[in-house]
Formats: C-alpha cells, structure tokens, sequence
C-alpha cells in the first residue's frame, strides 16, 4: 500500500474483526516483527518477546482468553507480546528505579511495539487487531514464565471480504486539547 504520508497510514489502520484464511508471506511477518523491535521504550530495555503463533488450537485458546476476542474470527497468525521482567531494572516491571512512573513505562514500552507492528502492517496490506488477554490464561497457552506477563497479542492477517466494521469516528481536536494548563484556550 501506498500512503502519502504518516497520518494517512494511522487513519487507515483499523480494528479487524473477520479474517480471511489467507496466509502472511514469511517476508511481510519478518517485517512487522523488526517494526516491533524497533519501538521505543523506557531507556531502552527493549522489555519485550515476541511469539509468532500460527497453530490453529493455539490461536483460538489466547482468542478466547481475550477481553472481546470471542467477538472476533480467529486470525491466522498471532503475535503475543511478552513482558520479560528480568528486563525491567526496577520492582516488578517497572523499567527503572523512579518514584513517580513505576510500571507504567514497561507496559507503555509493550503497546508502542503492538502499535509499530499493527501499522507496519497496515503499511503491508495486512490487516490486525490489538487485544488484551486474560494474563494467567495466557500464560499458561504460551508456556510463559509465572514472573512475565503477556500484555497485549496482536492478531494478524487479512480481512475477510464483506466483514464487519466498526464505523471509525473520533472526537474533535478542539475537544480534546488544550493549552498550557487543563482547559487552556489556545
């Protein structure tokens, strides 16, 4: 796909509930994995691991341990999207020793690599969603250490034709910014 710019790719990234059986091309997945491994994150701790999942039983188990995942066609490919504790250098997952951020960094670090990877594909003609699992759920799916978490999974692949969609409105700018202070007028 081509976009003329930035913002016309993020507008057309969208929420893909029915998914067709066609398979991801080895080359497209390599490149939304790399696009997932270049996000940022707090101090560069790369806290993340990412699982390509594309057995058929496994997909439906981390579906169905997702909030609204029964709400979608199971996709054929899934990337889970690991927090690895022993990568974080504060307590529990927090990615650094501060008083005020703690543990958000960490699992703002794992949604800016779901997000890298959902507009590269995007990018690619390839169509995802973004879900949140139930953790112990899927854990247990992905033989994933009792000390790491499993925050986000991206489905991937290409949208079944005729499938729903939801309708893609967003609130206006002057809504919802404001200027030097909360309700700042420009």
């Amino acid at each position: 796909m081509a976009y003329k710019n930035f913002l016309e790719l993020a507008k057309s990234r969208r929420t893909t509930y029915e998914y067709s059986d066609k398979k991801i091309a080895l080359a497209k997945l390599n490149k939304i994995l790399e696009a997932g491994r270049w996000a940022p994150s707090c101090t560069n701790t790369q806290p993340w691991h990412f699982v390509v999942v594309s057995n058929k039983k496994t997909i439906t188990r981390l579906m169905m341990s997702a909030n609204y995942g029964d709400f979608h066609l199971d996709p054929p490919l899934i990337i889970a999207i690991v927090l690895v504790q022993e990568k974080c250098q504060g307590d529990g997952f927090a990615c650094f020793r501060g008083t005020d951020t703690g543990v958000y960094d960490s699992y703002m670090s794992i949604g800016m690599a779901a997000l890298n990877m959902a507009l590269e594909a995007r990018d690619l003609g390839v169509d995802s969603c973004i879900l949140t699992p139930t953790q112990e759920k899927a854990r247990v799916v992905l033989s994933v250490s009792e000390n790491d978490a499993v925050p986000l999974i991206l489905g991937v692949g290409y949208q079944k034709k005729g499938a729903f969609e939801k309708r893609r409105e967003r609130i206006l700018l002057k809504e919802i910014v404001s200027y030097e202070k909360m309700g700042g007028k420009k």
